[in-house]
């Protein structure tokens, strides 16, 4: 059996020979034939130079360098469409995630035939108070408007077989939220603590990690839109029912106060309420638009060790 151990690359000089190595001495253990698939995305240190470095005395180390920055997500997708193992384990290249937990992941899949993915949860939470109620908040955000419940604090390392890996590079959104693709391929997964200290810094900046929410939520749930429809039925209603309100209170003479404030109220109102759901079907059109385009997920500029699919 072959495992293949696949990760992407962006400023990871510092940490690829301790992610090989590390893994090396696991995989040993476990006795199982392997590779390495490191995708250089874009990095703009020697990341891949390091990688070379390792081919140099295994060639069952391999690099896929991109033709530019995709984002980490294009990148473990490029990873996970050339691997070839029997098992295929996907992980940042940080070391954030043990590489010691495969061997956990590797003996609870074995004791199971029916498990087809052990995924990484992260037993506790690292980080400041800030970073970790949005992302509390985010999850149950989404969990409540999503159509697939996506479990929370899910981590990229995780082990999976091939007939999971190949049915799930069948989707082919070209902006999603891989945690939730996962989850909507189905399969037999069950989670595997582990613990992923926060290193104190991160490439995703807040207005990365804000659109990421966006796109996500707008991935996997139409309920904004249905949002909208109810919305404007409930105004509409309102308004007839003020509308006939204030005609049998004219017919019947009774008194009543008219004044700007109200009406200005009532129209900067609706118009922000138009506004706000004219951009959420917007949202959903650029989204349409992107996916139509049918632009690839990533380019690849050169190979090593590795032959093009394509």
């Amino acid at each position: 059996m072959k495992i293949s151990i696949v990760t992407s690359l962006y400023q990871s000089q510092k940490f690829v020979i301790e992610f090989y190595e590390r893994h090396k001495k696991c995989i040993e253990k476990i006795n199982l034939s392997y590779e390495f698939i490191f995708v250089n995305d874009g990095s703009p240190d020697n990341s891949s130079e390091m990688v070379k470095q390792l081919r140099s005395h295994d060639d069952n180390v391999k690099l896929i360098d991109l033709s530019r920055n995709f984002g980490q997500h294009a990148a473990m997708y490029a990873a996970l469409y050339y691997s070839t193992g029997d098992l295929v384990m996907a992980l940042d290249c940080d070391l954030e995630e043990e590489p010691e937990n495969i061997l956990g992941m590797y003996l609870l899949m074995q004791g199971n035939n029916t498990i087809d993915v052990v995924y990484g949860v992260t037993a506790t939470r690292s980080g400041g108070f800030l970073r970790n109620y949005m992302g509390t908040m985010f999850y149950k955000l989404l969990n409540l408007v999503s159509e697939v419940k996506i479990p929370r604090d899910q981590a990229w390392q995780r082990l999976m077989k091939r007939v999971y890996v190949d049915s799930l590079l069948q989707y082919t959104e070209t902006e999603s939220l891989p945690a939730g693709l996962m989850a909507l391929a189905g399969f037999c997964q069950v989670p595997f603590l582990i613990e992923k200290p926060y290193k104190g810094t991160t490439s995703y900046s807040f207005r990365r990690r804000w659109a990421l929410a966006l796109n996500s939520i707008l991935s996997f749930s139409s309920k904004p839109l249905i949002f909208i429809c109810v919305s404007g039925l409930i105004i509409t209603t309102l308004s007839a029912a003020a509308g006939v309100i204030m005609l049998f209170a004219k017919l019947l003479h009774y008194n009543f106060q008219t004044g700007w404030l109200s009406l200005f109220l009532s129209i900067w109102f609706i118009g922000g309420l138009n506004l706000f759901s004219l951009g959420i079907i917007g949202l959903y059109l650029a989204k349409i638009f992107n996916q139509v385009k049918a632009r690839p997920k990533f380019l690849v500029k050169s190979f090593e060790g590795i032959a093009d699919r394509t």
